[in-house]
């Protein structure tokens, strides 16, 4: 160090700062493990449904050892979390706390996210080795967590936004589907966004499909439990081989990006659209500019990033995909579009889901034939 000091003046508050946002995130880290618990255990819905309680009360009320409930309660106090009051020597949440962590209906839920961070640290190994080599982590590597995880993460913007504020946004496509129109979700998972057009377009007829098998099963049982099995149809299908009828809607929602081949299957999709149809794509709200997302609104531009290289990228490149990424942004999804044959795109900006971008994309009739 003090060799270093000898050569140049060091801004000393930058590094200190820097060492903090190092500590930050070791905390965020060590953090994750400990939310990932709590979420397997159940113990965020406990203290919901208990709190104020004292921290013995509450390793009892939640069948695990007393010592590591007092440590568990105090780190997620200090994270904020949950509440701590020093008078009484409990533990609660406040209805903002519940609204994120336990109510898994609510549009501010994040649970979800505890399920998958651990995934990751899981094909460490795996994500250094292709980080020499080359090549990606395939997606059947992640399993039942992160697949569930994410269904838990993604369902609440579809169950409270689709039907009711995203898909209304094009009221002629909307007005289709309430007259008994058709839509198809492709990339569509574990099924609960057409489970949510379902319940908001009871007429409409509606398909999914996906390359993941144990997506596809998922997606028939959610279907079914939610009463709406006969009404949707899932197909494990590979959609750059075009799609088997033509549609008033088709959805891609965090899909684009995860694609081996974005344009060829754009292209597919175009050519499954009816006349005066249209493509709905929902993306994260990066840009494809990575200046901008140094200076990301919300400061999450490295989220994007290393969600891409956890997840979106390595699974793409995989299977020998171009390997867009997380942070895509508007600009490569427009050339994605053109280049695919698509005349027209339209971006819509919903107040209340800062965190995605929203396109939607069509050719008036003739023009397609002419791309």
């Amino acid at each position: 160090m003090t060799a270093v000091l000898e050569q140049e003046t060091l801004d000393m508050a930058a590094a200190h700062t820097l060492v903090m946002q190092m500590l930050k995130d070791g905390q965020a880290t060590m953090l994750g493990v400990l939310s990932a618990v709590g979420d397997r255990l159940g113990l965020f819905e406990s203290l919901a449904t208990h709190g104020p309680i004292g921290s013995e009360a509450f390793a009892t009320r939640s069948g695990i050892d007393a010592r590591y409930a007092r440590e568990w309660l105090s780190a997620m106090a200090c994270q904020g979390y949950i509440t701590y009051d020093e008078r009484d020597d409990a533990f609660r949440m406040t209805p903002e706390q519940r609204l994120c962590l336990v109510d898994a209906h609510s549009p501010l839920y994040l649970s979800g996210g505890f399920a998958i961070w651990p995934v990751y640290w899981n094909n460490l190994d795996e994500l250094t080795e292709v980080f020499r080599n080359g090549g990606g982590i395939p997606q059947d590597r992640f399993g039942d967590d992160w697949r569930c995880g994410f269904e838990r993460f993604s369902t609440p913007g579809y169950s409270n936004f689709l039907g009711s504020t995203w898909i209304p946004a094009m009221p002629e496509v909307a007005a289709r589907l309430a007259a008994g129109g058709s839509a198809a979700d492709v990339g569509c998972g574990n099924g609960q966004a057409l489970i949510a057009l379902a319940h908001t377009f009871p007429s409409a007829s509606l398909d999914g499909f996906d390359l993941y098998a144990p997506a596809i099963t998922d997606a028939r049982s959610n279907a079914r439990n939610a009463g709406v099995e006969s009404r949707i149809n899932f197909t494990q299908q590979d959609i750059v081989n075009g799609l088997p009828r033509q549609y008033d809607l088709i959805t891609m929602l965090d899909v684009v990006h995860d694609l081996p081949d974005p344009v060829l299957a754009l292209a597919a999709l175009r050519g499954a659209l009816k006349p005066g149809g249209r493509l709905f794509v929902m993306e994260f709200n990066f840009s494809s500019e990575l200046a901008e997302n140094v200076q990301h609104p919300m400061g999450l531009g490295a989220f994007g990033y290393a969600a891409s290289v956890n997840y979106c990228l390595t699974t793409a490149l995989a299977v020998g995909g171009v390997g867009t990424g997380t942070c895509m942004g508007e600009r490569v999804f427009r050339e994605y579009a053109a280049a695919a044959g698509f005349t027209h795109v339209r971006r819509h900006d919903f107040p209340a889901s800062p965190l995605n971008l929203f396109f939607e994309v069509w050719s008036e009739e003739g023009e397609s034939d002419r791309a």
